[in-house]
């Protein structure tokens, strides 16, 4: 028995001495991790809350927005004028109540399902929150949950919403700051006002108007349980399309209501078995509509808010309507009439009685200083506020309009090419994807007109829209380098370098279609494609744009600017020399049509997208840039257009702008010179110093004139053309036994080319090629005198004519004779 005591006694003190030993290294253990979350919170978490967040919501005041009325334009001196006095509708319904106007089972309904330790934590509910991370932890949970109101404002307020650890330490510290710089009143009734509650709802006093056609004040025990039951999921509990849904989380709240001691046991009776009647009115929706120009400005300043500000997307709108803020936009009233003038007439623009028809859009920007004077978003009447805006918010491929920014422009601006740079228009490749037949080869790319013209120059590829050229400058610029040119420093940023759709594909428009053609997978506004343009308008120069400039509160206070923003991307040299070949587009090229430029100096670009889905115009003077988009809403083929109709719209605003101009008594002024640029000749199919060769083209003189940086001129003596014996009496390439009489030395261009198919090439019967003596020339007048250089299903190309320039001058005496020497 004893031996037995002994034992226990010895089992006793050995699992004390293993007890603490346990607690010993337990102790060390939390110490650490306790020091572990010190060192983590004080180097990722922030422990103050910025108070500002706070205090710009609920002044109960519309906003109000201004524009300048210049008395000088140039040097932007005027006066702040209130930009009309209708009341901003964001398309979904808010207004601010004060906490004395809420009624206690409002507020009551809302404490005890939401928070019911509201009057007595400090911020956080530990015990809550410690539950919630125990099931994080344990459960490996994506949802944390356990917040108290404090912290939903915060996270409402904020645009920390993401479910993570992190996040809820983050919401912890700020909740707990939060509560030393608000009252409990302030708190609850901030979150009360801004609350998602379903159908566009924000706010309970917004919720009663729509849900009860009641003021805040006049809702009855059961409405108020009703409207607290949305905010859980507020679509599964709206009680208009999920009535059953709601009324059962009303009664658990009327329940919570009752067991926490704010109702009575026969009010709680009373309203959980009444029906719930829904009283909806629409006529919070009756709102003035809204300018494309607002609306615009109202994006813009609620992006600044999230982006530079730190407010949730839902705070931000809710400062917006209800925050009494001042905006200053950089809306040119003049020009904004006429856009809206023009648009909201169908008269101006091709319409035809089906049932869809194309939609157009158009925004013009300063050019010195990027400010966005005047946009329209779509034809005709405007059917709400913040609807589709095809000019700031629509993605669509740019099409040819964007040759100049991803190609010529940084290829030009990093000496790769000048005016004169000549490259092959033919096909570069004969890819067999889209054939009608598999493995037939297909030339790649197509030009717009379906010619492929030879040797061509930059200046003449920027002015008839080359597909081909434009290309082979692309490979030599580089894919990254033209990426990065759209996508870095012109800030196109809808752009995409590499995106996994779900299937598995990968897409990325760092491509040879997306920058050479245009061909983008989703696209770029026609805001971003017209602000790179300030590029050529501003000197070099891309101004970022704004539609306004400052915001303040209704106390003054600044809490937005845009300072003017301008980055140098290329040299003033090469944007000169860039809208010099832009304003050829004009004068001789795809937008000959365009009539402004006998009022001021202009230049601009064409654009159509793959099979004629869309059709751009962006052009600009010294004054304005102006981008036009036509297409429809889906995409689908422009049919009932054969012209660019962009132009047109294009061509009628900008000439109506800058006659308002003269009006006003301003000179218009022309295009800057750096007085670095020089004209110089040059061979065109070479982009050489002219030779005699070149000047006895059988085309007539070769010899064009363009302009160079100076000291980049050409310099070297062409070196394509060839001085050849012809035949001018039986036509073609002679050889030595042609009767001198009938021989003229004319100068025909020596340049290789292989297709595996037969190409139609406008220059192909002037190439000459050195054939020896030992290869016997083709004698058929619809080939080259070289064909026989050519192996089996090897092409050289020919034009389309009756006879090729280039084919050999036979006679059967001279044929003889050249087998002898042949064989000799």
């Amino acid at each position: 028995m004893k031996n037995k005591k002994e034992k226990g006694k010895r089992i006793l003190f050995f699992c004390l001495k293993l007890l603490t030993v346990f607690s010993l290294v337990t102790a060390v253990s939390l110490t650490a991790v306790g020091l572990c979350f010190a060192i983590y919170v004080e180097k990722n978490i922030e422990k103050e809350i910025d108070e500002e967040l706070f205090s710009s919501v609920g002044s109960g005041s519309s906003t109000k927005l201004y524009y300048y009325d210049f008395s000088d334009r140039e040097n932007r001196v005027g006066e702040a004028v209130l930009l009309g006095d209708e009341e901003l509708y964001g398309g979904y319904r808010c207004e601010y109540v004060s906490y004395e106007s809420i009624p206690d089972h409002l507020k009551y309904a809302f404490v005890s399902i939401e928070d019911k330790r509201f009057f007595k934590h400090s911020g956080v509910d530990w015990k809550r929150s410690i539950s919630a991370g125990l099931n994080y932890f344990l459960n490996f949970s994506d949802s944390y949950g356990g917040s108290t109101i404090t912290q939903q404002l915060v996270k409402n307020v904020t645009e920390n919403d993401d479910y993570s650890f992190q996040r809820k330490i983050q919401e912890i510290m700020w909740a707990l700051d939060l509560e030393t710089k608000m009252s409990k009143e302030e708190i609850l009734e901030m979150y009360m006002n801004i609350i998602n509650l379903s159908d566009g709802c924000y706010g309970v006093q917004s919720a009663a108007n729509y849900y009860f056609s009641k003021d805040v004040s006049e809702l009855t025990l059961s409405e108020a349980a009703t409207i607290a039951a949305i905010t859980n999921s507020p679509s599964y509990y709206n009680p208009i399309r999920n009535p059953e849904n709601n009324k059962k989380r009303r009664n658990v709240i009327l329940q919570e209501m009752y067991e926490q001691g704010y109702i009575t046991e026969s009010e709680y009776n009373e309203a959980s078995t009444s029906e719930i009647t829904i009283r909806q009115t629409e006529s919070q929706g009756k709102k003035d509509i809204n300018s494309w120009y607002v609306d615009m400005v109202i994006d813009d300043v609620i992006n600044d808010l999230i982006s530079e500000k730190g407010y949730s997307r839902q705070m931000a709108n809710l400062l917006i309507y209800t925050g009494g803020l001042r905006i200053y936009t950089a809306m040119d009233i003049n020009v904004q009439s006429e856009l809206e003038k023009y648009y909201s007439n169908v008269s101006n623009f091709h319409y035809t009685t089906s049932a869809e028809n194309p939609q157009s859009s158009m925004i013009v920007i300063d050019s010195k200083t990027g400010d966005i004077v005047g946009v329209a978003g779509a034809i005709g009447k405007k059917s709400g506020n913040r609807v589709q805006n095809f000019a700031t918010q629509t993605l669509r491929p740019a099409g040819s309009v964007i040759k100049p920014l991803s190609v010529y422009a940084p290829a030009i601006d990093s000496r790769i090419i000048n005016w004169a740079t000549v490259y092959d228009d033919v096909p570069v490749n004969f890819g067999t994807e889209g054939t009608r037949e598999a493995g037939e080869p297909v030339p790649w790319p197509k030009n717009s007109n379906g010619i492929y013209r030879g040797l061509t120059n930059i200046n003449y590829a920027v002015e008839h829209s080359i597909n081909t050229v434009v290309i082979r400058v692309l490979q030599d610029l580089g894919l990254d380098s033209s990426f990065d040119f759209l996508k870095n420093k012109l800030h196109i940023e809808s752009l995409i370098e590499s995106q996994m759709l779900p299937d598995g594909t990968v897409i990325s428009d760092k491509d040879y279609a997306a920058l050479g053609l245009g061909q983008f997978n989703y696209g770029a506004t026609l805001r971003e494609v017209s602000a790179a343009y300030s590029i050529f308008a501003a000197g070099g120069v891309y101004n970022h744009t704004r539609s306004y400039l400052s915001v303040t509160d209704i106390w003054g206070n600044e809490v937005l600017r845009k300072d003017y923003k301008g980055e140098r991307v290329i040299s003033e040299e090469s944007a000169e020399i860039m809208t010099m070949m832009l304003e050829n587009v004009i004068k001789n090229g795809t937008a000959t049509s365009v009539s402004l430029d006998e009022l001021v100096e202009c230049a601009g670009k064409t654009g159509t997208t793959q099979n004629n889905y869309d059709r751009w115009f962006v052009g600009y003077t010294s004054h304005y840039i102006c981008g036009c988009w036509y297409g429809y809403e889906y995409p689908k083929a422009l049919l009932d257009s054969a012209s660019n109709t962009s132009i047109k719209y294009w061509n009628d605003i900008m000439t109506s702008i800058h006659k308002a101009l003269l009006d006003d008594g301003e000179v218009l002024r022309g295009f800057p010179e750096s007085g670095n640029v020089i004209e110089a000749e040059y061979c065109a199919d070479s982009g050489m110093v002219m030779s005699d060769a070149c000047k006895n083209d059988p085309r007539g003189s070769r010899g064009e004139k363009g302009y160079f940086v100076k000291g980049s001129e050409p310099k070297k003596l062409c070196t394509c053309h060839v001085s050849v014996a012809y035949d001018l009496k039986n036509g073609g390439v002679a050889d030595i036994d042609c009767p001198s009489e009938n021989i003229k030395y004319v100068g025909m261009i020596n340049v290789v080319r292989v297709f595996p198919i037969q190409i139609y090439v406008t220059d192909a019967e002037y190439v000459w090629r050195d054939i020896g003596k030992k290869t016997l020339p083709s004698t058929s007048k619809d080939l080259p005198f070289f064909a026989n250089l050519l192996e089996e299903d090897e092409y050289s190309g020919i034009s389309k004519v009756e006879a090729q320039y280039n084919r050999y001058c036979r006679t059967d005496f001279k044929y003889m004779n050249w087998i002898g020497r042949r064989e000799e």
